[in-house]
């Protein structure tokens, strides 16, 4: 892990020559403007992968949105070669002028790594988070960031509450808006619907007993975002916001696309989730089927493969 001040003490030359690298990649606002002032000291090519909408990073804090962003646009604007979770990132580039080559690498998940949780697992995580077995449970996977949306679909969940006792609304995650969220839910009444579980690394097993996954994000860069391609190794169908890439992989067939502007709009989705429970596990095997045959690992995998051969040989060339 480097930092600033291996700038100059040259750490970070000094380690690509001593281990051969041929290729060094960057990720990150810290690392993109890090690339700014290393870009003619390194003999190797260098390229910038880009998860995310880089003009919004910093939404969560004003002081920080003003300061830094021009910071971080000025480090990805000093690549000439980037690597695009998503063709939303890669027209975003183009549509703000950035020049170099630009590829396109989507998500990927392994779809081995869908290890089963056993009975009395489920049910004694069921039994510490004081979910009911007759409970239907939308979780919500995400940092507790504004561009995550969290609030609006407490709102909508709210909404729903109020006509069915039966429904738990499960967040997975951590973030500078996690107090703000909770005193929402305080406020509406219905902390015990809502349940606060923290950041998980075993979000697998979390899935195994939820009905619904959602995500209501204003903005999505990776596509698809991996938490669909983790609801995708359950079978469990999802509500997703239209936006970024998501609706090449989400669709009628295996779950619904929001306005994540709207909140009846997300309403209305977890509502027909509800009502049609007995049908969600045709969606959720049709999410399966599609994300094994287009975000397998192994695509994944030849296509940084293919990247990086294209920049190392062929100066970038796709």
């Amino acid at each position: 892990m480097f930092n600033s001040k291996d700038i100059l003490n040259k750490s970070i030359e000094k380690y690509v020559i001593k281990n051969k690298i041929d290729i060094v990649n960057f990720h990150g606002a810290k690392a993109f403007l890090l690339h700014k002032f290393l870009k003619r000291k390194l003999t190797v090519p260098t390229v910038a992968t880009i998860h995310s909408d880089y003009r919004r990073d910093f939404l969560n804090n004003k002081v920080k949105y003003y300061l830094f962003t021009p910071l971080s646009v000025s480090g990805v604007k000093s690549f000439n070669n980037y690597i695009c979770v998503s063709n939303y990132i890669k027209d975003l580039l183009i549509k703000d002028r950035f020049s170099g080559n630009k590829f396109v690498v989507n998500n990927g998940i392994d779809i081995n790594k869908n290890n089963e949780i056993s009975r009395k697992r489920i049910d004694d995580l069921k039994d510490e988070l004081k979910i009911k077995s007759n409970d239907f449970v939308y979780i919500m996977i995400a940092r507790m960031h504004p561009i995550k949306n969290h609030k609006l679909l407490i709102k909508a969940f709210n909404n729903l509450a109020k006509e069915y006792d039966n429904i738990k609304l499960l967040l997975l995650g951590d973030g500078e808006e996690k107090e703000n969220i909770e005193n929402q839910v305080k406020t509406l009444g219905i902390d015990k619907k809502v349940i606060f579980a923290g950041f998980k690394t075993n979000i697998l097993d979390y899935l195994s007993f939820s009905n619904v996954s959602i995500l209501t994000s204003f903005s999505e860069g990776g596509s698809p975002p991996l938490v669909i391609l983790e609801s995708a190794l359950k079978k469990i169908p999802v509500i997703a916001s239209k936006v970024g890439d998501i609706e090449e992989i989400v669709n009628g067939e295996n779950g619904f696309l929001i306005d994540p502007k709207s909140c009846e709009d997300i309403y209305n989705k977890m509502k027909k989730c509800y009502l049609t429970k007995k049908k969600l596990d045709v969606l959720g095997n049709k999410l399966y089927y599609d994300v094994c045959n287009k975000y397998s690992i192994d695509k994944f995998c030849k296509a940084y493969y293919h990247c990086y051969n294209s920049i190392v040989n062929f100066g970038g060339t796709k």
